[in-house]
């Protein structure tokens, strides 16, 4: 089990209503009236440090095409993986070992109209539920710092990344 300060990584992450709450910080911001995108809530849900910012970083670096199996390896409430998924035309699949994240993230992809493009799978990032080679990218933003066994952590990403895939990642 991975640990964060001294605890579990899920009870340090755990949160209810996350996407009721984001969902109403961007109606409070913009009005009612304001369509829900991957950029209007770009400011919200990029739950990683440095925001939008990174994630157009990281995206540089993976060059995603239209068609392409995308793996987010720790997304979270899924920003990136919707931003991603929205600008690239390809498919994201959003890992993340929070359930409550999980959550939140089908249900801002609802909201965004992207759940067909964005799938969500609540796992563990030293072992994931994948074939070898489903993915033809796979990136990782500020999450290896949660986990202990780094060295299985990346082996699980480039077992499941095909033949010349590339990785992306952030600490």
């Amino acid at each position: 089990m991975d640990e964060v300060a001294g605890g579990r990584v899920e009870d340090h992450y755990t949160s209810k209503g996350i996407a009721a709450r984001i969902l109403a910080a961007l109606g409070a911001a913009g009005g009612e009236a304001t369509p829900v995108t991957p950029d209007a809530l770009a400011p919200l849900d990029h739950f990683h440090g440095r925001g939008l910012k990174a994630t157009l970083e990281m995206v540089a670096l993976l060059e995603p095409h239209p068609d392409e199996r995308i793996l987010d390896i720790g997304g979270g409430i899924g920003g990136p993986a919707r931003w991603v998924a929205s600008r690239s035309g390809c498919h994201v699949t959003s890992l993340d070992l929070i359930p409550e994240f999980c959550r939140a993230a089908e249900e801002l992809n609802a909201a965004t109209g992207l759940s067909d493009q964005v799938r969500v799978v609540e796992g563990n990032a030293t072992d994931l539920p994948f074939p070898e080679a489903s993915f033809d990218r796979a990136y990782s933003e500020n999450v290896a710092m949660n986990i202990g066994d780094k060295w299985r952590f990346y082996a699980e990403a480039f077992r499941v990344l095909r033949l010349g895939g590339v990785f992306v990642f952030s600490h």
